[in-house]
């Protein structure tokens, strides 16, 4: 007994000597130690463990990484141990899938007065979907209901419901989901997962967390926060979460490297409170209920070669209260309908260089800009379905036009007037060297004005990269490329 005593203190000892934590929801245990022989089995038992400035590994079983169910708000994997600006911490992930998913224990079910409809209190993390006057899950977003492995019917009414055994119905109104237990059947006997726990959140200075897939999050999937300062995210994609991809709050600071935010039920990305955060070469499609991304409240952003196209049904891009964006050789695309960036109060400066613009309804409107100003520096813009942009009487000093392409425009609004075609060109010219050039169509290949690129050109395997990702899917048992 003596020697095996020995020999595990050993092993425990050799562990924290070599500073990395092993994980491994296959072969491991949280009763291990976490050596490379004996890993622990979840992300949360190596949270504990690892100190400062330590690693943890986490092995791509092929398995979802899932935890229980701890009730109806969620819990989130915080980061409380961080490093040093010479040795962060890490968090390897090796393309690990962490699932929101839980496996809901009979018991936590309720009844109800209707036969066969049980009942649990349900209240993700989709801000702003909450306030919305539908009473159900959006058809538009992710399948979030699954019975024995298997997508189950989502329902917009208790009408619908009642006749859909093996259904389930998120009754807003009421904070709670709805399930109609199909006859000749038991709930112990049924294998139910719904969206009950979180993603990463950065709380501590210097840590790096990369290669990793969040699905189905209750709440988000990569976040900073607080003391979360000089954070990185790398290859991190959030598919399918309830919340946002990403979200910088509470002074944290962030960068986010070649990560992607995929059909959210929130924007991809949602940075509010004194934050700051960069993205490159990160990827925001098909996120629905907010803006493709997000920012407010006196924080500051920077996207550098980003792609943000097929957010619905919001604009791209929100700036709010006093924040800042700024672009950088990114490709933002809008859609039908709906302009491509919107401003609220003071909203800040939004600035865009060396960008390529197209589609929605227009381009901004400033009626509600405040002391909000644009600059559009080298971009490409263009293809709206209406005017190019409004803006009212004596904003025209918060706009800056230099050195752009403009094509299929059939308007600009200023002054409640329509400015046409012949009248634009002499309108953008904001700035005594400028040579904007207005063109019928979308200009095709490298353009150059006044010797200067002009528009995003993305690197080829960005572009790759966004097509590969637009066929990835998630379900219960974990990610797939659709073919």
């Amino acid at each position: 007994m003596k020697h095996l005593i020995s020999a595990l203190l050993l092993i425990f000892c050799g562990s924290l000597m070599s500073g990395t934590i092993y994980v491994n929801n296959v072969k491991g245990s949280d009763k291990n130690p976490g050596t490379r022989q004996a890993p622990v089995a979840s992300i949360w038992r190596a949270l504990n463990l690892v100190q400062k400035s330590g690693v943890i590994d986490v092995a791509n079983t092929g398995k979802s990484y899932q935890t229980p169910y701890y009730g109806p708000f969620g819990r989130q994997m915080n980061v409380l141990k961080g490093g040093t600006a010479e040795k962060p911490l890490e968090i390897r992930g090796n393309g690990a899938v962490i699932t929101g998913l839980s496996v809901i224990p009979a018991a936590k079910w309720s009844k109800t007065s209707d036969k066969n409809i049980l009942s649990l209190p349900f209240w993700p993390m989709s801000n702003k979907y909450k306030g919305a006057k539908t009473n159900y899950w959006p058809d538009t977003s992710a399948q979030i209901w699954w019975v024995d492995g298997k997508a189950a019917p989502n329902c917009k009414n208790k009408e619908t419901l009642l006749k859909t055994p093996g259904g389930f119905w998120w009754n807003k109104a009421e904070k709670k989901v709805l399930f109609h237990l199909p006859e000749n059947k038991k709930l112990a006997d049924l294998k139910i997962e719904l969206p009950a726990n979180s993603g990463f959140y950065i709380i501590a200075p210097y840590v790096i967390i990369r290669d990793f897939y969040c699905i189905f999050s209750w709440n988000d999937g990569f976040d900073t926060a607080g003391l979360g300062y000089d954070g990185i995210y790398r290859n991190c994609i959030a598919l399918n979460n309830c919340g946002q991809g990403f979200s910088c709050h509470g002074t944290g600071s962030t960068l986010y490297e070649d990560c992607a935010a995929i059909g959210c039920n929130s924007s991809g990305s949602c940075d509010v409170d004194q934050s700051y955060s960069r993205y490159i070469r990160c990827i925001f499609y098909k996120n629905t209920y907010e803006a493709g991304i997000y920012s407010r409240n006196n924080s500051q952003h920077y996207y550098g070669s980003c792609i943000i196209a097929g957010n619905i049904p919001f604009e791209q891009l929100w700036s709010y209260d006093n924040s800042s964006m700024h672009f950088y050789n990114c490709l933002i695309e809008g859609t039908p309908g709906r302009d491509v960036l919107a401003f609220s109060g003071n909203a800040g400066t939004v600035s865009f260089r060396n960008c390529t613009i197209t589609g929605g309804k227009s381009l901004f409107s400033l009626k509600n800009g405040g002391h909000s100003s644009a600059a559009f520096q080298n971009c490409i813009i263009g293809g709206t379905e209406k005017a190019l942009f409004t803006a009212p009487k004596g904003t025209a000093g918060q706009l800056h036009l230099v050195n752009n392409v403009f094509f299929d425009i059939k308007s600009l609004v200023y002054d409640g007037k329509n400015i046409t075609e012949k009248e634009f060109p002499h309108w953008v010219r904001s700035r005594k060297n400028d040579h904007s050039l207005l063109l019928a169509k979308k200009p095709e290949g490298i353009l150059r004005i006044n010797k200067r690129i002009t528009g995003a050109h993305l690197p080829a395997d960005i572009i790759k990269r966004f097509e590969k990702l637009k066929k990835l899917r998630a379900n219960a048992a974990g990610i797939y490329f659709e073919k």
